[in-house]
């Protein structure tokens, strides 16, 4: 319009010209499933609209509670998560992908949000490459995945939980850490693994070479281990608990992503 650039400026709520297309979204999502309507208002604790079905609830709400509506039916609806496996199989079947379809909606609407990896839920919009990093970590392992998954919605959410956020993206390092660092220890925790790694540190090599050419010693793996234990606050009720911040659970995340991949792809290992 008049030869000016796209407005590239993120809405945080719902602007007027998402309405009406989130709305359409939502009655192609629910496909007149009231049982699944009925389970979306609960987990909203939302009072039933008297002489007005549940869908029709959820789809004419106001408009700044469309996003946390769609947010829930993501959740909810495992038909949007099963239909994305039976797409990759099937890919002579030209059908709408309702997950994809919200997210291109998103992102013509200008909104801050998106379909996370998993699209089981709404997550903030990052840069393509940031979420490619994330995406790579979590197929590394299954276990580790699924902790660096959940880690991800919580950070990133509609409604974010930086401390469940922080204590997942702990779990997503241990899971992989402690079978290789202290396989017969049961007790074991990053911190026995960060313990164990300087009690035993000419044992261990990086792949990555010093600056004489030779594998690299692992310290400087065992400080972003250490960084990522250290800054959690645990033990709730000690003189120092507290809540993690927004940006410590952001951080925490990318820093477990790294570790997992390293230790995934052998960049620690026995000498």
């Amino acid at each position: 319009m008049a030869g000016l650039p796209i407005d590239t400026t993120l809405s945080d709520g719902v602007p007027a010209w998402l309405i009406g297309p989130l709305r359409d979204w939502l009655v192609v999502a629910l496909d007149s499933d009231e049982v699944l309507a009925r389970r979306v208002v609960m987990r909203l604790r939302w009072e039933r609209s008297i002489g007005r079905g549940y869908i029709d609830q959820l789809v004419w709400c106001n408009g700044d509670q469309l996003l946390t509506v769609v947010d829930a039916v993501l959740q909810l609806n495992t038909s949007l998560w099963e239909r994305v496996q039976f797409l990759k199989h099937r890919p002579d079947i030209r059908a709408i992908d309702p997950a994809q379809e919200l997210s291109d909606l998103l992102a013509d609407g200008a909104s801050r949000y998106t379909v996370d990896v998993d699209r089981h839920c709404l997550t903030v919009l990052l840069d393509p490459t940031v979420t490619a990093a994330v995406k790579q970590a979590v197929a590394a392992d299954p276990v580790a995945g699924d902790h660096l998954r959940t880690a991800f919605a919580a950070a990133y959410g509609l409604n974010p939980d930086p401390d469940k956020a922080y204590d997942e993206a702990v779990l997503a390092v241990e899971a992989l850490a402690c079978p290789l660092v202290c396989p017969n220890n049961t007790r074991r925790t990053l911190g026995t693994v960060i313990r164990d790694l300087r009690n035993q540190d000419t044992q261990w090599a990086l792949a990555i070479g010093d600056d004489s050419g030779q594998p690299a010693s692992p310290a400087r793996l065992v400080e972003m281990l250490a960084l990522l234990w250290e800054g959690q606050s645990r033990h709730a009720g000690a003189p120092n608990s507290r809540r993690q911040s927004p940006t410590e659970a952001q951080a925490a995340i990318h820093l477990a992503a790294t570790l997992v991949q390293w230790i995934t792809d052998g960049v620690l290992y026995r000498r």
